[in-house]
């Protein structure tokens, strides 16, 4: 990161005057840098967050062990936010130190990334998706690491790239609805077979309402057939508001788009004690957006059927 030269300075001077008997680097810098404190997180989340907590600890790991703990605590604080089920962007090329003829790629590749999540990728495939994110940050922060000679990537670049080009491929082989014209997803299937049952499904709302939209009622009827055909589910809610009016008043509306959900759940004869539900209005949005910004595809409620 940005940060790194000045830090690596500041190390290399502590490491100068510690003692030949000083112990491990953690029992040196721990107060320097947080790098463990993601670590052994309870994470409940949707199932795109408990992948990027595993991917990104991982990462803070690996570099921890090699002495990066710039980037390792860099990376703890995102698997951290992850657990929260909070929104935790990649980086921006610009948030890295790279040389001009090399952000271009990083720019491309974020951009085909953020359209495979526009069009649902983080629900069809929350686990490629997740690993193409991951990857991309390992491949943006390893690039930037081998302009140093202070520091040399225990995951090359390379590597790093192969792992995102291979899980965007089969991200952009999936996501292939569009947030707004949603369908829950099915796999192919031979037309004599019964297509499987699809297992996540998005009610998508109206502007500050608690109706849903035609495309979100059709959705809630298919989540509410699964939902009935598999009484040994629990049925796990979500329920969101974009950013554009207060945060307690979308707090509020989410929490009334959720009560909407749960009734139809009630009245299709859904035992309410399957149901896990959760409002978290406009502090953990599926489409990262700025503040005030009237998003569609944040007007929701997630459902999923865990097994």
């Amino acid at each position: 990161m940005k940060t790194k030269s000045f830090l690596f300075g500041a190390v290399a001077a502590v490491i100068a005057v510690a003692p030949a008997n000083a112990g491990p680097l953690d029992a040196i810098f721990g107060g320097l840098f947080d790098t463990d404190s993601a670590q052994d997180r309870e994470v409940e989340g949707i199932q795109f967050s408990n992948a990027l907590y595993d991917g990104y600890l991982a990462l803070s790991e690996e570099r921890d062990d090699n002495w990066d703990l710039v980037d390792a605590e860099h990376f703890n604080h995102k698997a951290r936010t992850a657990a929260r089920r909070s929104s935790v962007l990649p980086d921006e090329p610009d948030d890295r130190w790279l040389r001009d003829d090399q952000k271009p790629q990083f720019a491309d590749a974020l951009l085909r990334m953020r359209k495979a999540f526009d069009r649902g990728g983080r629900v069809v495939a929350p686990q490629l998706a997740a690993k193409a994110q991951v990857s991309y940050d390992c491949w943006i922060e390893a690039t930037e690491a081998g302009r140093s000679v202070q520091y040399q990537p225990s995951t090359h670049g390379e590597e790093c790239k192969e792992a995102f080009e291979a899980a965007i491929n089969g991200l952009d082989a999936l996501a292939t609805f569009q947030l707004t014209d949603f369908q829950p997803y099915l796999a192919p299937v031979p037309a004599a077979a019964e297509a499987p049952q699809a297992s996540s499904f998005l009610v998508y709302f109206n502007f500050d309402s608690t109706v849903a939209t035609d495309v979100g009622r059709a959705s809630l009827e298919e989540a509410l057939a699964a939902a009935q055909s598999d009484d040994g589910t629990t049925v796990r809610l979500v329920a969101h508001a974009d950013r554009s009016g207060g945060v307690d008043y979308n707090q509020a509306l989410s929490q009334r788009r959720l009560s909407v959900v749960m009734e139809a759940m009630g009245r299709s004869g859904v035992d309410v004690g399957r149901i896990v539900p959760d409002a978290v209005g406009e502090t953990q949005s599926l489409i990262p957006t700025e503040d005030g910004v009237r998003e569609p595809g944040n007007r929701v409620v997630e459902i999923d059927l865990v097994p």
